[in-house]
This record gives structure tokens, C-alpha cells and sequence, in this order.
């Protein structure tokens, strides 16, 4: 009879590890070993997840906590009438110091087609200085 208690108790260990075969936090597959304790979890994440929740039940709060707060985003004006010569001497500086790009120049001078053109038709009509 004494034999017959360990290989109870073996064969109780042996359907204990066949039973842990999903985890306990995300319920995925558990490849439990032949010796060791037997796992609750899948990965470390999972068991750290776990430790998480459990950590924050004991504190009587949750374990994400969400929290509001109000960024203020600066969102850039359009240029008024008064901003484009400071704006276009600004440009003009950066030109002649060199911190515009050299492959940046074709695009600039496109985008610069149509503003001189617009000037010089406004220009005409008005009597306003021609551009050169």
C-alpha cells in the first residue's frame, strides 16, 4: 500500500501539468516541462501583466488608470497683409546666409513664378511699383 500513495500522488502531478494548458492572463497555449513548478502564464509579460493586476486589486484601484490633461497645440495663422514683408525679408535672409538648400532652389522659384506675376498684374492696375 505505501507504493500505491506516491504513484497516486505522481499520477495527480502528471494530469495537474496536463491541465495547465492555457495561461492565465491571456489564455494562450502553455507547453508545461516535465519537472519544475507547474506555469501560470505563458510568457513574462503575462506574468508581470498579471502581478500588475493583481498589485493594483490589492490597492483597491485599477490597473490602468486614465488620465485627462489638456495640451494646447499652437496652430499656425495664415499670414496677413502685414506679415509678407517681414515674412519675404525673412526669406531673403535666409537666401543670402545660405540656409536655404541648393536643391531646394528650383522649388522655390517656381513658387515665386506666380507671386511676381500676380504682383505685376495688381502692379498695373493700380499704378504700384514694378518688380524688375
Amino acid at each position: 500500500m505505501a507504493r500505491s500513495q506516491p504513484a497516486a500522488a505522481e499520477a495527480d502531478g502528471r494530469a495537474r501539468r496536463a491541465a495547465a494548458t492555457t495561461c492565465g492572463w491571456c489564455g494562450g497555449p502553455i507547453t508545461p516541462r516535465s519537472r519544475g513548478p507547474i506555469p501560470k502564464w505563458c510568457s513574462a509579460t503575462c506574468r508581470h501583466r498579471a502581478w500588475e493586476q493583481s498589485r493594483a486589486a490589492a490597492c483597491d484601484q485599477a490597473a490602468v488608470r486614465v488620465v485627462e490633461r489638456h495640451v494646447q497645440i499652437r496652430v499656425p495663422l495664415q499670414p496677413t497683409r502685414r506679415d509678407w514683408p517681414r515674412l519675404l525679408t525673412e526669406l531673403a535672409d535666409q537666401l543670402s546666409d545660405g540656409r536655404v538648400y541648393d536643391r531646394d532652389l528650383p522649388g522655390l522659384a517656381r513658387a515665386l513664378q506666380p507671386v511676381l506675376q500676380a504682383y505685376r498684374s495688381r502692379a498695373r492696375t493700380t499704378g504700384a511699383p514694378d518688380v524688375p
